[in-house]
Order: C-alpha cells, then sequence, then structure tokens
C-alpha cells in the first residue's frame, strides 16, 4: 500500500484578514447552553421526585400496583381539598355506609345471592385497611365483578364522589337551558337504552345529567362519548349521584382531558398503549409499524367509550369496576390483551386486512362457541348498530344475563366469555412507575410538536404576508412593465423619425448660414448705399444721435409752443366771459368785432 501524506495533497489555506474576536459570541453560546442545562435539570428532578412519590403509592408485592396506587392518589387529593368539601364529602360517605347496611339487612339472609357479605362490609367500612392488608383478595373479588346490588356504592365509597353540596348543585343546574340540548335528544333517541321502555325514567334522568355537565364544564360542551360515560353510571344511581361522579371520573380520573378539544388525553393513552405494546410484543408492535397500522385508526373508540360502543352492558359494567377502583389506566390492560390474544392472526395479515380485523374482528376471540358460526366472516356482535340505531348499550335477548356475575342465577347464554376476557386482561399488571414514564416521554413529544405546530402557524401567517407583499409587487411591476412598454414605443418612434428630423435640422442650418450670408450682404449693400447717395458719415451711429438730439431739440420747441397756445385759449375763454358780463356794451363789442 502506498501511504498518503497529508501535507502533499491538501492545499494550504489562504491568507486572508484577520477574523474579528469570537470571545462575546462565545460568552453567549455557553449562557445559553447553561440556562438550557438549568432547565433540563429542573425538568428532571421534578421528574424524579413524581416518579418517587408514585412508587411510594404500591407496594411492589402485591398483584395489582394500578389498585393501591389509584387508592392513595385519590386519598392525597381528597386531603388536598378545603375544610367545606371534606366535610361534604365525609357527610356523603357515612350515608352511603348506612345505605349498604340497609341493603345488607334487606338481601343478606336470601341464600341465592352468593356474596361475601362480611368481606364487602370490611371494604364498605375501612377501605384503606383492606387496600393496605388484603389488597390481593379484593382484586380478586373485582375481577369476579361488584354485585349489583351495591355496585353504585363501592364506586362512589372507593371515588369519594358522594358530595351532598355538588347534588344540591345539581338540582339547580339541571333547570337551566343548554345550547348543547338539541345534540343531546338527538343521541340519545338513537341508543337502545334510551327507547328501552324499562329505562324509560332512566333516559330522562341520563339527559339531565349530561345536560347539567355540559352547563358545569362549558370547556368541554357536550360530545356523543359521554352518553357511553354515563349511562353505566345511571344505572346504579340516582340522578345526583350520578351527575357528582361523572364529575369526579371526569377531573379526578381525568377523563375530561379524553373530551376537550385538543384531546390530549386521547393521545396519551394511545402513546402509553404503543409503548406497552412494544414491551409485551415488540414482534407485533414492529408488524403494525410496518404496515402502517397507527393505535388512533382501531383504538380510539376503545377508550373514548370504555369499549361500550361494542361490548353489551354487562361486560362494560365490569369494566367500570376495575376503571373506578385502579383508575383510567386500567383500560390499557384490556387494550393490550385483546392485541396480544390476537398476536398469531394479526401476524400474518397485510394493511388492509389487518385493519378491518383490528376494527370488526379482534373481539371474536372471546364469543362463547354456542355464537361461533362455521363462516368466521357471519359471526355478529349483539351491540353491532344498524341503519336505525347507532349506538348500542344493553345486551340483546341472547346475551342478556339476570343475577349477579359472581354467583347470582343467571338465564340465557352470555354471547362473551365475559370471565376470561377480564382474567386475562387483569394478568397484565401494569406498573405506573412505568406509565409516568410513558407520560413523561409523551409531554416532551407533545411540547415539541406543538412548537412544531406553532412554528408551522407563525410559518404560515408570514407565508401569507409574503403572499400579500408579492401581489402588491406583482401589480407594481406590472405598472412598471407597461409604462416600460409604452417607454419603448416612444424610443422606437423616436427612432423612426429621427432621421427625418435630422434631415430637417441638416436643411434648417443650411437655410440659416444662407440667411446670414444674405443679412451680410444687404447690410453691405445698405451700407454703401446710404453712403453714396445720403453723403452721411460712415459711422451711422453718430449720425443717429445727432437725429435724436435735433428730434429732442424740436419735441421741446413744439412743447413750449403748445403752452403759448394753451395759455391763449385760456384768456381766450377768460375775456369771452368778461364781454358776456356786460350786455349793454354791444357797439363796443361790435366795434371790435
Amino acid at each position: 500500500m502506498i501511504a498518503l501524506t497529508p501535507n502533499k495533497f491538501i492545499p494550504k489555506p489562504l491568507k486572508g484578514p484577520a477574523l474579528p474576536n469570537r470571545k462575546s459570541i462565545q460568552d453567549c453560546l455557553k449562557f445559553d447552553r447553561a440556562e438550557g442545562s438549568l432547565i433540563e435539570l429542573a425538568n428532571h428532578k421534578e421528574a424524579v421526585q413524581e416518579l418517587t412519590s408514585i412508587r411510594e403509592t404500591f407496594n411492589k408485592e402485591s398483584s395489582n400496583y394500578l389498585l393501591q396506587s389509584k387508592f392513595n392518589r385519590l386519598n392525597n387529593d381528597f386531603q388536598n381539598k378545603d375544610a367545606k368539601s371534606k366535610q361534604s364529602i365525609n357527610s356523603g360517605q357515612e350515608n352511603i355506609k348506612r345505605t349498604f347496611d340497609n341493603i345488607k339487612n334487606t338481601v343478606g339472609g336470601f341464600s341465592e345471592y352468593k356474596i361475601d357479605w362480611e368481606f364487602w362490609t370490611h371494604i364498605v367500612n375501612d377501605y384503606a385497611n383492606v387496600i393496605n392488608t388484603e389488597s390481593d383478595k379484593l382484586n380478586e373479588l373485582i375481577m369476579k365483578g361488584i354485585p349489583k346490588e351495591f355496585r353504585g356504592i363501592i364506586w362512589q365509597l372507593v371515588s369519594k364522589s358522594k358530595n351532598f353540596q355538588l347534588e344540591e348543585f345539581y338540582i339547580s343546574l339541571k333547570n337551566e337551558q343548554s345550547i348543547h340540548e338539541k345534540s343531546i335528544k338527538r343521541d340519545l333517541t338513537r341508543t337502545s337504552f334510551y327507547t328501552s321502555i324499562e329505562q324509560s325514567n332512566k333516559g330522562i334522568e341520563l339527559y339531565n345529567v349530561i345536560k347539567a355537565y355540559s352547563l358545569f364544564d362549558p370547556d368541554v360542551g357536550y360530545t356523543q362519548g359521554m352518553i357511553f360515560i354515563a349511562v353505566p353510571l345511571i344505572m346504579n344511581m340516582n340522578e345526583a349521584e350520578c351527575f357528582c361522579c361523572l364529575v369526579t371520573l371526569m377531573k379526578e380520573y381525568q377523563l375530561r382531558d379524553l373530551f376537550c378539544p385538543e384531546m390530549k388525553g386521547l393521545h396519551l393513552l394511545l402513546y402509553q398503549f404503543d409503548r406497552l405494546l412494544e414491551n409485551y410484543s415488540p414482534i407485533l408492535y414492529n408488524h403494525l409499524v410496518k404496515q402502517g397500522i397507527k393505535s388512533s385508526m382501531y383504538a380510539s373508540q376503545w377508550f373514548l367509550t370504555m369499549f361500550a360502543y361494542k361490548f353489551p352492558l354487562d361486560i362494560v359494567l365490569r369494566i367500570y369496576d376495575i376503571v373506578i377502583t385502579e383508575g383510567i389506566e386500567s383500560i390499557l390492560k384490556f387494550a393490550v390483551n385483546l392485541i396480544i390474544r390476537n398476536e398469531s392472526n394479526l401476524l400474518n395479515l397485510k394493511f388492509d386486512k389487518l385493519l378491518e380485523f383490528l376494527k370488526d374482528k379482534l373481539f371474536n376471540i372471546y364469543i362463547t362457541d354456542e355464537y361461533i358460526a362455521k363462516d368466521d366472516d357471519t359471526v355478529t356482535s349483539p351491540t353491532t348498530p344498524t341503519a336505525n340505531r347507532r349506538f348500542s348499550l344493553l345486551s340483546s335477548k341472547r346475551s342478556s344475563v339476570s343475577g349477579t356475575s359472581n354467583g347470582g342465577p343467571s338465564t340465557g347464554l352470555k354471547y362473551y366469555k365475559l370471565d376470561e376476557l377480564v382474567h386475562d386482561s387483569m394478568s397484565i399488571n401494569i406498573d405506573p412507575v412505568e406509565l409516568v414514564k410513558f407520560t413523561n416521554e409523551f409531554e416532551h413529544i407533545y411540547a415539541k410538536e406543538k412548537a412544531k405546530a406553532k412554528d408551522i402557524e407563525n410559518l404560515q401567517l408570514e407565508n401569507g404576508n409574503l403572499r400579500h407583499k408579492i401581489k402588491d409587487l406583482e401589480s407594481s411591476y406590472a405598472n412598471l412593465n407597461r409604462d416600460h412598454v409604452d417607454f419603448v414605443q416612444n424610443m422606437v418612434d423616436i427612432k423612426v423619425t429621427l432621421p427625418e428630423v435630422l434631415n430637417d435640422n441638416e436643411e434648417l442650418e443650411l437655410e440659416i448660414e444662407n440667411l446670414k450670408k444674405e443679412l451680410t450682404d444687404l447690410k453691405s449693400r445698405i451700407k454703401e448705399t446710404t453712403t453714396s447717395e445720403h453723403g452721411l458719415p460712415d459711422n451711422i451711429e453718430d449720425t443717429i444721435h445727432k437725429l435724436l438730439e435735433i428730434n429732442a431739440q424740436e419735441t421741446e420747441r413744439f412743447a413750449n409752443l403748445q403752452d403759448m397756445y394753451d395759455q391763449f385759449l385760456f384768456e381766450d375763454e377768460k375775456l369771452t366771459s368778461e364781454i358776456k358780463k356786460h350786455p349793454n356794451n354791444k357797439a363796443w363789442f361790435g366795434r371790435w368785432k
């Protein structure tokens, strides 16, 4: 090999003027870097503190992290409320406990209701102690489903939503008018829940609750997804309690972020879902990415409706049991579980079939054997929307279930394998610390995207201004171009007429020369003629001066004669007037006459 010497092939730099001192610029750059580091350090410290506080909300040895974490976070939020709100909520909690005791005394003796009344009583009276000491057993009971006899009571107890002060406010608020009334009525009449005869009263209450919330939170107002959120609530409590629980879910459980105009909460759930799917099944995640499938294409309705758009009401109620006790993050368990259970089918599909499967056939894996047709395409859900009824929140007759989901009497067959669905989903134990990390990642990305959107907006505004300036310049250019054309035309005309003008000029100059010659000859002839005929002196100017002097003398003499003439006239007039004064002296006058 031949070694190349750098000095032989790299040209020497050309000598030029010395560069200015860059110390001030470097100092500014150091300051910017230092300031950015301080901001990044502050954000890092805040994130570390948040992660530390989240770690303290659950026990790593438990079987479900979200259950403990949600309770402790709700309890911390409760401690930060003002004294009046605390008192109102505590009064509501005591009222709930009394209601539970009444239900227990009423139906507790019936053997057909296989309910562990002792443990549920312990839950109602000391939920905090159960969370800290028997969270695994509590988790197992929640997985089986909260008994329908006191499901609404447990929901209000866990979420701390019972608030007499807010209930009184609702009573006055529901009588107010809302700009969303027509939209709410239109959407409600398109649901099987609202048109059901036995649920007609609940339909009116549901309308009142949603209308009241649209007035309570005008920034959110009303969206179709609120119907799906409020239906399970109104089915298990009165309308005032439903309103309080809806407000709590929106505020304390961050459901409000799902329905705000920017829908930031929905984008956060989708991002967390993608990250969890990437962790649980990297192969499937990469396959979806390669096929151009985004989670927003199929999973948005899952989170906006808590799967109520697809599943019948009994499944939605079981999902609500978990969401209220564990937080909105628990909905990710169902989403991740559905994807993972269908992994083998999804990996064999391309874009079109893949998206169709994710939207329509992903749930078929939990359909009971009694409803599975020979052709998978003929499998239909009892909640499949029809042309005349867009929303459906009640299960059909073939999937209806009476009694409780944990041992009560039941008739008919279930369309979905409910217990299997819940068990598989709850087996996915999501770490709250991991979710916080995902949230921090999302906030960082969201801030960047928002800054980019702001920059794009500014660039679009600047582009609009530049377009306006360009139009003005184009208009000015058109005017200048038109003037230029006229000028060029004038130049052409001048060039065309210039030879004629030059010829005329030459002829005029020649004529002037001839006239000058003629004038000179004429002057010479006049001089000769004047000298020969009148004997005038050679210097004609002297002669003119002399003639002028003679003229002046004659003029003066004429002026004197004129004065004398005027004097004579005056004397004549005077004499005539004297004669007229003496009329008797005519003889004397006659003599003179």
